[in-house]
C-alpha cells in the first residue's frame, strides 16, 4: 500500500475524550451513558515526541487533529503539541476538527498564532444547535471562534444538516460571513439507520428524536446499497494522499474507519475484521518503522483484490465498475 517514507500526512486523535454526548458518536449510547467498551486516554507530548522521530515528523506535509470519539481541545498537550510540530516542521499544514466548546480566550489566541486551521461543527443557531451536540455551549462557541479568527485564526464553519436546523442554513452561512469565517460547509450523516433517532438521556429517557435531511436519505440508501452488494472495486480515499491514522492509544492503521477501539464487539465491521485476522499494530509496543515492516498496510489492501474487509467495502466500495461511490 506504502511504505514509511511515503507518508506525507497523518491523521491524529490526540484524545479519546469529549465534553460532548452527540446521539451518533461511538462514544455514548444514543447521546445517553458512556460506550462501556471505551477506555478515555490522552497522547502527551512525551509520548507523540517518541512515537514520532523528527526525521519522520519533517516528511509530512499535513497532520489533522480529529478523532472517532475525542475532541483535541480536550487533550492535556493540544497546544504543546502544535508548538512542538512548528519548531520541527515550520511549513506542515495543521488542521483540528472541534465542538468549540471549550477552552479559555487566552488558549484560542495561542493557536491562532500557531497557524492551525480550526474547523468549527456548529450545527444551527443558538435555538437548534444543541439537538444534536448535547453538552456544548453555542455561545462559548461563538466567542471562542471569534477570538481565533480576531487573533488572526483561519476557521471553517461546518454545520450538520438535520430536519430540525435546514431552515436555519442561510442564517447560518450569513452568520459566517460575518463573523469572517474563511469557509461555511454544509455536511449530511449517513449515520440513520431507521429514518430517525431517538435521544436518550442519561437516566435512559428519551428526550428528543432526529430526523434526517434529505441528502442524509439518499446517501444512507446509498450506503445501505453498497452494504448489500458484493463490493469488489475499492477506491481507497487515503491511500492516494498517502495518510495514515493514530489513535489516541497508540493504534496505527489506515484510516479513522479501521480504528475499532471503543467499538462494541458485536460491531458487524469489526467482527469482520478480528475474523479475517486483523489487529491494528500499537506504538506502545513497536516503533514505526516496525509497524511498516510488518506489512499490516500491504496485507489491507490485498483484501481488495478478492474479498474486501467489510469496512473497506462500507466507506470505500463502488456499487459497480462504473465508479458509483457513496460520499
Amino acid at each position: 500500500m506504502y511504505n514509511l517514507e511515503d507518508i506525507t500526512t497523518i491523521h491524529l486523535e490526540v484524545t479519546s475524550r469529549c465534553q460532548a454526548s452527540c446521539p451518533m458518536c461511538v462514544r455514548n449510547i444514543q447521546g445517553g451513558i458512556t460506550n462501556p467498551w471505551l477506555e478515555e486516554e490522552d497522547i502527551s507530548l512525551d509520548q507523540f515526541k517518541e512515537w514520532f522521530p523528527e526525521d519522520f515528523l519533517k516528511q509530512l506535509n499535513h497532520i489533522t487533529m480529529c478523532g472517532n470519539t475525542g475532541d483535541p481541545i480536550i487533550a492535556q498537550d493540544t497546544l504543546e503539541i502544535c508548538e512542538y510540530l512548528r519548531s520541527i516542521n515550520p511549513k506542515i499544514e495543521l488542521f483540528m476538527h472541534t465542538n468549540g466548546s471549550a477552552r479559555p480566550i487566552k488558549w484560542w489566541q495561542q493557536l491562532a498564532r500557531l497557524n492551525v486551521r480550526v474547523i468549527f461543527g456548529i450545527d444551527g443557531l443558538v435555538d437548534t444547535h444543541a439537538l444534536y451536540r448535547i453538552g456544548t455551549d453555542w455561545n462559548k462557541i461563538i466567542d471562542n471562534a471569534q477570538a481565533f479568527i480576531k487573533a488572526g485564526g483561519v476557521a471553517e464553519w461546518h454545520m450538520l444538516i438535520f430536519e430540525h436546523n435546514k431552515h436555519q442554513i442561510a442564517d447560518c452561512e450569513k452568520m459566517s460571513n460575518e463573523l469572517k469565517f474563511d469557509k461555511f460547509v454544509r455536511k449530511n450523516t449517513s449515520r440513520f439507520r431507521d429514518g430517525f433517532m431517538p435521544v436518550i438521556t442519561k437516566d435512559g429517557k428519551t428526550s428528543h428524536v432526529l430526523y434526517p435531511s434529505d441528502r442524509s436519505v439518499t446517501i444512507s440508501n446509498k450506503l445501505f446499497k453498497i452494504k448489500s452488494t458484493e463490493t469488489k472495486v475499492i477506491n481507497c480515499k487515503v491511500k492516494a494522499p498517502k495518510s495514515m491514522y493514530v489513535n489516541a492509544h497508540g493504534d496505527v492503521t489506515a484510516c479513522c474507519w479501521l480504528d475499532f477501539a471503543g467499538v462494541p464487539p458485536y460491531s458487524f465491521s469489526k467482527v469482520n475484521f478480528n475474523d479475517r485476522g486483523f489487529k491494528n499494530p500499537n506504538l506502545k509496543k513497536q516503533t514505526l518503522k516496525e509497524i511498516f515492516e510488518s506489512k499490516h498496510f500491504d496485507k489491507i489492501e490485498e483484501t481488495w483484490t478478492n474479498t474486501p474487509l467489510k469496512q473497506c467495502a462500507k466507506q470505500c466500495g463502488e456499487v459497480d465498475k462504473s465508479g458509483e461511490q457513496f460520499k
